[in-house]
């Protein structure tokens, strides 16, 4: 469950079309442009922008430096004379703004989000900085780079597998969670899988992890599928580790982080032969019901005051239970005017809240699939979660599951990223040096090695 900010898909290479007329002006839009976005009166965000010229116009990447995410790449590129429009479909994200020789003046906008955002040539470009567990180099165990295909064959999706020498015991297939994700599941200045791959192949479970359809080096539509597409997607990979004669003798099973608990549910229960499947912070309640505790509890968590904090409740579990009803975008739209949204802030949350994507998270219950697992689940929270809330989506996962298949921890201390954190809050998450607690992932691959 990434979208929490202005910007808030994780960070990943998506694939550029990009066009220019060959005018004189497009040349000096090529370089680095910056500026600040306002999100509101008190806060704003500063946003660098790269021009490149390729052969067929140019090419646009963004970083956000507060966010630590660096060289989001625009899929969508028209330099048109002074016209300068982008486009981030899988983050619904666009700017489209006019040119001149020293100024970018445009409009920014993200889902609900629209602002006002003026570039300037760039005088300092901020980098990533590399994560402490980010021990990449003299690996002691193979690396591929591999391909395979969606179960119906109409798009591929890329993905790297990493495992260790000799005789191969168990396979685990990473799945991300909500928002379009790189195979190294970039986000908030962590990679995330990459690591968690890292730690668990130095354990001797091997690891195949790939970018979201659509994303990265993987084809296809990311913003028309739901979490069961993706469970589709899932269960080609199972079957791509299964082919695999390396892995002939092997466990192979799901491990999903937060909505990719639901997606590893789905995947696991449509499929017979996968063996384990590992929830990281991932769903035990609705959709509807994770978010309306999500929101109650950050905004708790950062100080608003009760009556405001009951009112929000009230509204949220309203336009929730509207959408888990089948409510058209029309008449959402109507209910959030109603809720004093402004008409176009409201036209652009019903259109995200109707998507296929919104109305299938909120109206699925995970205990559908996870009561029809018959294999060994491992439930693993973080007591600090502040978006998979460990009590009561815990609890739910052991309504359904029976319990001579179950393991479950809440870990002390740890967020929704299984970082060591203070409040739990989103905001900590780049904050934080430790992409991920090595005590979680060791608990993982000796649970999953006990399997035999």
């Amino acid at each position: 469950m990434n979208k929490l900010t202005v910007i808030s898909f994780a960070a990943g290479a998506l694939f550029t079309s990009v066009c220019a007329a060959k005018s004189q002006e497009t040349q000096f839009v090529e370089g680095s442009w910056q500026g600040n976005l306002s999100i509101t009166a008190e806060k704003s965000m500063e946003m660098v922008f790269h021009f490149k010229k390729v052969e067929s116009g140019f090419k646009a990447t963004v970083d956000v430096p507060v966010q630590q995410q660096f060289g989001l790449e625009f899929n969508k590129v028209i330099v048109n004379g002074d016209k300068v429009e982008l486009a981030m479909d899988v983050a619904n994200m666009k700017y489209s703004a006019t040119f001149s020789s020293n100024e970018i003046t445009g409009t920014y906008s993200q889902g609900a989000f629209k602002a006002p955002l003026t570039l300037v040539p760039a005088t300092k470009t901020a980098m990533r900085q590399k994560k402490i567990q980010e021990n990449f180099d003299n690996l002691p165990y193979s690396v591929e780079q591999v391909q395979f295909s969606s179960i119906t064959g109409e798009h591929q999706l890329s993905g790297t597998l990493s495992y260790p020498a000799g005789d191969i015991k168990s396979v685990a297939i990473l799945l991300s969670g909500s928002g379009p994700t790189t195979r190294d599941a970039d986000a908030f200045g962590h990679k995330v899988f990459a690591v968690l791959a890292d730690q668990l192949t130095r354990q001797n479970v091997a690891v195949l992890r790939y970018d979201d359809r659509g994303v990265g080096k993987s084809t296809g539509d990311f913003s028309a599928a739901t979490s069961k597409d993706f469970a589709n997607d899932a269960n080609a990979a199972y079957q791509f580790i299964a082919n695999n004669l390396k892995f002939k003798s092997s466990n192979i099973g799901f491990i999903g982080h937060s909505e990719g608990g639901l997606i590893g549910a789905i995947a696991a229960a449509e499929n017979p032969n996968v063996d384990f499947f590992v929830s990281l912070a991932g769903p035990g309640t609705s959709g509807a019901q994770i978010l309306i505790d999500q929101s109650f509890h950050i905004q708790q968590l950062r100080g608003m005051d009760k009556e405001r904090l009951e009112k929000d409740d009230r509204l949220q579990k309203e336009v929730v239970s509207a959408i888990a009803d089948g409510i058209s975008e029309e008449m959402l739209i109507k209910l959030l005017v109603n809720q004093k949204v402004p008409v176009a802030q409201a036209k652009a949350q019903a259109k995200q809240m109707t998507s296929p994507w919104f109305e299938f998270f909120v109206k699925e219950d995970p205990k559908k699939y996870l009561s029809q697992l018959h294999i060994p689940v491992l439930a693993l929270n973080g007591e600090l979660d502040a978006q998979v809330l460990a009590d009561q989506n815990i609890a739910g996962i052991k309504q359904a599951v029976n319990s001579s298949k179950l393991t479950t921890t809440i870990y002390a201390g740890l967020n929704h990223l299984f970082q060591p954190a203070v409040t739990g809050l989103p905001e900590e998450y780049s904050q934080i040096d430790i992409t991920f607690s090595e005590q979680v992932s060791i608990d993982i691959s000796r649970w999953i090695k006990s399997l035999g």
